[in-house]
């Protein structure tokens, strides 16, 4: 009896305090939202041209893609990878090197610096079990250590997840709480579909105060930032001031060298420095004080020479060099043929040289 009556009192204890435990977990989750709009996209950045700038072989996967039974992506998983403190860059090195060993892949991971994408999405990987491998692109999400790059992680992913959605033509809906829908979770996958039996993301999530439905909210608001695919998707817009909206994406081009980006006054804004090799997603160009632009996002315009480059012809014989000033190989570029650079002068070691390349150099005083 005793038993019974403290455990009758610790229920209505616990009772009383679970609307206000609940009241904080919701602030946190909006605040995560709030604080995750606030941070600019980190772009994607192809894993075959990192792998190989840094003279690590890239697996193709290829003969071990999964054909989509419908010919395309049905919708998109969102993973964890129970890794604390593995970046994205580390993901992508080790599963490049393992996984016909762990038989396991993905399309790409996402941590608070932005996306590697280990291959194209058109086809399927070894994701969330035979039942969603062919319906769905499979992303895993890094676990970060404070909640500030977790915002990053999410802010991130849910863009990156926005972007497929239009680019294969799929509207946003939840899928977690009827196994209906574009957004999954690798839990909601254990749920309704089986063949696995993983429940990520929510433990991670859930550390944070975050959920499955906080993230659906926020690719959500990036979706229809971006305008509208088919004919239900609609954008909100608050009263009396239109919300932003991104055209059509026209493309996706290599970043050839370091750039910055600027806002639709050609002034520099703060975002991070984009990196040579990042894959970007473009919106068209402008003209900017007599300055050709590629638009990459929301008012985030990069310099086209950037990515277009320069054909500029050699005149002398030329070594190729990398980005600390060091002679690759002994091969040569021959003097009277044209060769593209990209972006602006750089100096390297005391000499000026332009970049024709992600991680290739060639002293201005050949051309």
């Amino acid at each position: 009896m005793k038993k019974l009556i403290t455990a009758l009192a610790l229920a209505a204890t616990v009772t009383a305090a679970s609307p206000a435990a609940s009241l904080a977990v919701q602030v946190q989750a909006s605040s995560t939202n709030d604080l995750a709009k606030q941070d600019s996209y980190g772009g994607v950045t192809d894993a075959d041209k990192m792998l190989t700038q840094e003279g690590i072989k890239y697996n193709s996967f290829a003969g071990s893609e999964v054909p989509y039974r419908n010919g395309k992506p049905e919708g998109i998983v969102i993973h964890e990878t129970a890794t604390p403190n593995a970046t994205a860059h580390d993901e992508a090195v080790y599963f490049n090197r393992e996984w016909m060993n762990i038989y396991s892949y993905v399309h790409a991971f996402v941590d608070h610096t932005g996306v590697i994408q280990m291959m194209s999405p058109d086809n399927g990987t070894w994701g969330a079990g035979p039942q969603a491998n062919d319906r769905f692109i499979q992303v895993e999400l890094c676990e970060e250590n404070n909640a500030a790059d977790f915002a990053k992680g999410v802010n991130n992913d849910a863009i990156y997840a926005a972007n497929l959605l239009h680019h294969y033509g799929l509207q946003p809906d939840n899928a977690v709480h009827d196994g209906q829908g574009t957004i999954w979770s690798h839990h909601a996958v254990s749920q309704f579909l089986g063949g696995t039996d993983h429940t990520d993301p929510d433990g991670y999530f859930a550390k944070w105060g975050y959920s499955m439905d906080d993230f659906y909210n926020l690719v959500k608001y990036y979706y229809d930032q971006q305008g509208t695919t088919g004919t239900s998707a609609t954008t909100e817009k608050p009263a009396n001031k239109p919300a932003a909206t991104l055209p059509k994406p026209t493309g996706t081009k290599i970043l050839m060298h370091d750039a910055l980006v600027y806002d639709e006054k050609g002034n520099a804004t703060d975002a991070a420095t984009k990196k040579a090799g990042t894959k970007l997603t473009l919106y068209g160009d402008q003209t900017i004080d007599g300055r050709k632009y590629l638009q990459i996002g929301l008012n985030q315009f990069v310099v086209a020479s950037n990515v277009e480059g320069k054909l500029r012809q050699i005149k002398h014989n030329a070594y190729l060099y990398n980005a600390n000033g060091y002679r690759i190989g002994s091969d040569k570029l021959y003097r009277r043929n044209y060769v593209r650079t990209y972006g602006g002068r750089v100096k390297i070691a005391g000499h000026k040289y332009y970049q024709i390349d992600v991680n290739e150099f060639v002293k201005v005083g050949n051309f």
